[in-house]
C-alpha cells in the first residue's frame, strides 16, 4: 500500500495518520522510541499494514503473473496502483468524500510540517501543490509517480514504465485489491481498537 491508503486506514487520529504518513521513515527502535506513543503506534500500524499486504495471497497471486523486468520490482509498482485501485473505489470503502479526505490531509501535513523529516516536508509541499492525495485515478499523475520513483530509485529499473503494468493488468490488480482491502480494514481496525493513544487507553 501506498500513502493514500495507508492514512485512510490510520483512522481519523492526527498523531497515528502522522505515524502513518512517516512509516517508511522512522528506521529502528531508538527513532521510533523518540516518537509520541501515538505516533508510534501509527508507525508500527504502517509496517504491519505492510507485512500484512505482503504475505496476502491475493498480492502474491499478482505479483507472479508479471513478466521479466517487472516482476523484481512489482512490490513498489502494485503498491501505487492500489492507491490507483482504492480512489476508483473510494466510495466504497471511505466515509468521506475523496476531496475532503484530501483536504484535511493537506491541513494536517502543514500544521506539522516542521516536525517531518526534511525529505518528506518536501514531499508532503509537492502533494498539495499537485493535488496528490485525489489525483491517484489520473493517468498523468500516476505517470509523474513513477518517473519520480525511478529517478529515487537511483538506477536502470522500469520503475518510470509502472503505467504499462496497470494497463496490462488492470483487472487482475483490481480483482486482487478488493480481495486485499477489505482484510486490510479489519486488522487495522482492530490494531485501533487496541492501541493506547497518549497513555490515555484505546482509540475509538
Amino acid at each position: 500500500m501506498n500513502h493514500l491508503a495507508h492514512l485512510l486506514l490510520a483512522g481519523p487520529h492526527d498523531e497515528f495518520r502522522l505515524g502513518a504518513f512517516l512509516g517508511d521513515h522512522v528506521k529502528g527502535r531508538a527513532a521510533l522510541e523518540d516518537l509520541a506513543p501515538a505516533r508510534q503506534q501509527g508507525v508500527v500500524l504502517h509496517r504491519k499494514i505492510d507485512s500484512f499486504s505482503d504475505a496476502h495471497p491475493a498480492v502474491r497471486n499478482l505479483l507472479v503473473r508479471l513478466d521479466a523486468p517487472f516482476r523484481r520490482y512489482g512490490g513498489v509498482i502494485s503498491d501505487v496502483l492500489f492507491d490507483h485501485m482504492l480512489t476508483r473505489h473510494w466510495e466504497r470503502f471511505a466515509e468521506v468524500p475523496l476531496d475532503s479526505f484530501a483536504r484535511s490531509t493537506d491541513a494536517l501535513l502543514a500544521r506539522y510540517r516542521s516536525e517531518l523529516p526534511e525529505r518528506l516536508q518536501r514531499f508532503a509541499a509537492w502533494a498539495q501543490m499537485q493535488g496528490l492525495w485525489s489525483r491517484y485515478g489520473d493517468r498523468a499523475m500516476l505517470g509523474e509517480i513513477f518517473e519520480r520513483i525511478g529517478i529515487r530509485h537511483g538506477r536502470t529499473s522500469p520503475l518510470h514504465r509502472g503505467l504499462e503494468v496497470l494497463d496490462r493488468e488492470d483487472g487482475a490488480i483490481e480483482e486482487a485489491f478488493l480481495e486485499l482491502y477489505p482484510d486490510l480494514e479489519k486488522m487495522a481496525a482492530r490494531f485501533r481498537a487496541t492501541a493506547r493513544v497518549d497513555g490515555a487507553g484505546p482509540e475509538v
